[in-house]
């Protein structure tokens, strides 16, 4: 009596509800990127709208964003006391809540909007916070509480009078009308607001309007070609908004409503779609709906393993969540697969656990489900006072919800309980009630199972040509019956034994093979089971013992593959009498085959006996094959003992080979490890001592560097000291001589010997030039004067007596009169080295000095119009190797831009 079913209700008519209020959410990334510009170039009470700004952005595809964007709008409201800002942050949080299925969050921030807005007054935001407030209670089931607030939604609309804001109020009106079954008030409520929404041109109202209308037409078992025709506008205008949101919705609904119109192969391509959607923006409440979906759509095809599948993957996501109804969803379709498979206690596990979180939810359209499911389980178990109970449930749930559906499905429960019960006066009556709605709706599944029912009910009642009526009018549907596997193995099984009970053994075979081979695909062992029964029955009609005992062996096996060992010696008592049976009935055939040889071949007299003795023979021979038969099925009994004691120490055998496999492995690994561990250390101790030789290396080249610097100060000094001793033998020694000269001379002229002042003048001169040399050896003179004039001075003295034009130029010159007395020195020499050598080689008419000071570096760039030098080909005079060695003892670095006839660029760099 199967009547296991996929759902019938919808995955949330009101879905699309999802998509956004009168607030455009589809999300463009060029505002995006305008919005996080303006965002970096704005004060912080701009921010605050910027970031909320963000966060509608994000808020239709990356909730966590846009929780991310609104919260810190919060924060900085909090710092300026912005109630109202805070109030819409509140609002937009929880609206990513809900979508993310996190609802008791949700509530938490949208109450804070609600407590915020009934202080500081906002009509535009008090609409949007009840338009969030009903969605969220439309999800929780709480739907006095949506209607409430959407009522609100649409008073304050009015009042502040928004065609829009209208248009959405009611179309959230329309997603409890569905609810609640008030299909005249939701159809005329939905076209009304479609109206609007197209004289608005706003297209989110009017995907999500388009939805609701093809599911109202649905709910109704209107035309399949109109319900598609209002997704297919849906989809379309979700596309172009360019709202993966609203495309994943629509094509769940879509695909759930052609799984009710038994169009698998549809639905599944729209189910897949939408997955495709939801794994790539991360919809993990949508990824449950959708493998829940493609179960129950395998379910529905009799694919039971493919359904298993889909749904153990959608309960490992809502395990991950707090989605009690998602939970409740995957237990109620696993408990009906467990029902299928026969294994009814599992069922009544999972359908019990449904049905408390359904209970809690107060979800009745989704309770009369689970208990059409507990009843069938109780039913299968033969506990038929139970099974009439939940089936009783789940009438009434359904006559208060007007689901003309689940109230046929009860009654053909019920009537086939009837029917077991042998209470065919109550069967009657109810399957006929059942067969009044299934015509009205069109199903094919339904009418199968009501002409299985009917036929069951006529076969119990002896009316055997009627049942093969009823069944042939299912043969007329075969083509539908293929889509229905659980419906066609009941068929085909059925159809076999009508033909059994008519003695047409052959068709009877014919149609318990068909039935055979759809149940082993669906590993239904109990039909499996009863199909064995069957043929090995057909088989020993036709006188096919061998076949009979084969399938009687696979009835045994599946029947009951669990032996007690203490039934051995009774298997084998039984197997030793009907043994010594056996041989006494073979021994007195013999004897009697003998006796009728005799008597045929000696004379024809004895003609009675002869008949006589071949009853008497074949009766015999009758009872050696039953004894025979019997003594096969003990053998396959002993035979199944041996099977399940083998097994048994198979299994200790894998269980030996595995703990041996285990301890290989872990030695492996111990090796592995050990291999690892050693390397490491080995490696550990080569860069160890690779690090030691480069720190050695390191502490050489250090010790190198300063042995450099000290014999490059050593030198300097020691020129330093020699331009002292000289410039003091010059003062004191040639500078007095010829002072001295100059006074004799002086002495002797009368003023009238000008070949005398000649002399006195060049003398003169020559002690002049003498006190100058000494005085710029002595390091005395640069040391009390500031760098800036010391510089300056030795250039315009310099530019007395050359040809060449000088500038210079000190950034900044404050700064270089406080430098070190080295760099002073030093610096001060490099000048004249590279003056001398301008002096010597370049043959130029200008030069430029610069002195500039940026970040403690001091540049010196000296630059001529000379006629430069090549400066792989000259090799360094002494000079060039003074100012190497001078910048050396710098910490500096120097670089020579030369090219030949086009002048010379030497730049200097020190650290200040």
């Amino acid at each position: 009596m199967k009547n296991i079913l996929k759902s019938k209700s919808f995955i949330k008519i009101f879905l699309v509800l999802v998509l956004s209020f009168p607030v455009t959410r589809a999300q463009n990334l060029n505002v995006i990127d305008s919005l996080t510009t303006r965002l970096a170039n704005s004060n912080e009470r701009e921010r605050i709208s910027i970031l909320l700004a963000l966060a509608k952005s994000h808020q239709n595809s990356e909730q966590k964003e846009a929780i991310k964007y609104a919260n810190k709008s919060i924060l900085l409201s909090e710092k300026y006391n912005d109630q109202l800002h805070i109030g819409r942050a509140h609002i937009l949080i929880g609206d990513a809540y809900t979508v993310s299925g996190k609802f008791d969050e949700a509530e938490k921030h949208l109450e804070q909007a609600k407590d915020i807005f009934s202080v500081v007054k906002s009509e535009k935001d008090e609409v949007d916070l009840y338009g969030y407030l009903g969605e969220l209670y439309i999800k929780t089931n709480n739907y006095d509480k949506a209607e409430e607030y959407y009522l609100k939604r649409l008073k304050i609309s009015k009042k502040i009078g928004g065609k829009k804001k209208i248009a959405w109020s009611i179309n959230n009106l329309v997603s409890i009308y569905l609810e609640r079954g008030k299909m005249e008030e939701a159809e005329s409520s939905a076209f009304e607001a479609l109206k609007l929404a197209e004289s608005l041109k706003d297209k989110n109202l009017q995907i999500n309007l388009h939805v609701k209308i093809a599911d109202i037409i649905a709910y109704q078992h209107g035309d399949l070609d109109k319900i598609s025709e209002h997704y297919q506008r849906a989809l379309k205008l979700a596309v172009e908004k360019k709202n993966p949101r609203a495309s994943s919705a629509i094509n769940i609904n879509w695909a759930v409503t052609l799984s009710n119109y038994e169009k698998f192969k549809e639905a599944e391509k729209h189910f897949m779609d939408a997955l495709k959607t939801c794994e790539q923006y991360g919809y993990h409440n949508r990824i449950i709906l959708v493998y829940s979906g493609l179960g129950e759509t395998s379910l529905g095809k009799g694919n039971y393993e493919k359904a298993m599948n889909y749904f153990v993957k959608a309960l490992g996501i809502v395990n991950k969540t707090n989605n009690k109804r998602g939970k409740a969803s995957i237990y109620r379709k696993i408990g009906a697969i467990h029902i299928e498979q026969g294994s009814y206690e599992k069922s009544i596990e999972y359908l019990y656990k449904s049905l408390g979180f359904y209970e809690a939810l107060n979800d009745k359209s989704s309770l009369s489900v689970v208990y059409n499911y507990i009843g069938e389980a109780f039913y299968q178990l033969n506990n038929f006072s139970k099974a009439e109970e939940n089936y009783q449930n789940g009438v009434v749930l359904c006559e208060e919800l007007g689901d003309q559906k689940g109230i046929a499905i009860s009654y053909l429960s019920l009537g086939a309980l009837k029917v077991k019960q042998k209470l065919f006066e109550e069967a009657m009556l109810y399957l006929e009630k059942a067969h009044d709605k299934v015509k009205k709706m069109g199903h094919s599944r339904e009418l199968i199972l009501y002409y299985n029912a009917m036929a069951e009910c006529k076969y119990n009642q002896g009316e055997i040509e009627e049942a093969l009526d009823l069944m042939l009018q299912v043969l007329s549907m075969e083509h539908k019956l293929k889509e229905f596997k659980k419906p066609e193995i009941e068929s085909y099984t059925r159809l076999g034994t009508i033909y059994y009970e008519l003695q047409k053994y052959e068709k009877a075979e014919m149609f318990f093979r068909k039935s055979l081979k759809t149940s082993i695909v669906m590993k239904s062992k109990m039909e499996i089971k009863n199909n064995y029964f069957w043929l090995s029955k057909c088989y020993e009609k036709l006188n096919k013992y061998e076949k009979s005992l084969e399938y009687y062996k696979k009835y045994s096996i599946i029947k009951d593959s669990i032996f007690n060992l203490n039934k051995i010696k009774q298997i084998a008592d039984i197997q030793i009498k009907y043994d010594t049976d056996k041989k006494e009935k073979e021994i007195l055939f013999l004897q009697k085959e003998k006796e009728y040889q005799t008597i045929l071949f000696n004379s024809q007299k004895n003609e009675l006996y002869r008949v006589n003795l071949e009853k008497d023979l074949e009766r015999e021979r009758k009872e050696r094959d039953i004894i025979q038969l019997k003594s096969a099925r003990k053998q396959s009994e002993i035979e199944q003992l041996n099977m399940q004691n083998n097994l048994e120490i198979a299994e200790k055998e894998i269980k030996n080979n595995q703990l041996s496999i285990q301890k290989s492995r872990l030695a492996r690994e111990l090796l592995i490890r050990n291999i690892i561990i050693g390397g490491g250390v080995l490696a550990f101790i080569v860069l160890f001592l690779a690090l030691m030789y480069y720190r050695q290396r390191l502490k050489t080249q250090k010790i190198i560097a300063r042995k450099e610097i000290e014999a490059i100060n050593a030198n300097i000094n020691g020129q330093e000291k020699e331009r002292e001793r000289i410039a003091k033998e010059l003062h004191d020694g040639i500078g007095g001589n010829l002072a001295a000269i100059k006074l004799d001379l002086s002495k002797l002229s009368n003023g009238s010997n000008h070949e005398l002042q000649k002399v006195i003048k060049n003398v003169n001169g020559t002690y002049n030039e003498v006190r100058t040399l000494s005085h710029d050896l002595i390091p005395p003179k640069i040391l009390k004067t500031s760098f800036e004039k010391l510089i300056k001075d030795y250039l315009n003295n310099l530019s007395k007596t050359c040809s060449f034009t000088i500038s210079n130029d000190f950034y900044p010159s404050s700064r270089f009169n406080q430098l070190t007395d080295k760099i002073k020195i030093e610096l001060y020499r490099i000048t004249q080295e590279l003056m001398n050598n301008i002096i010597k080689h370049a043959q130029a008419d200008q030069v430029s000095l610069q002195f500039i000071m940026i970040d403690k570096r001091i540049k010196f760039i000296i630059e001529d119009n000379g006629i430069g030098f090549d400066t792989e080909n000259i090799s360094k005079g002494i000079g060039l190797n003074n100012i190497l060695s001078r910048t050396k003892v710098l910490s500096g670095n120097m670089h020579i831009d030369t090219i030949i006839n086009r002048g010379t660029v030497i730049e200097i760099d020190i650290p200040a």
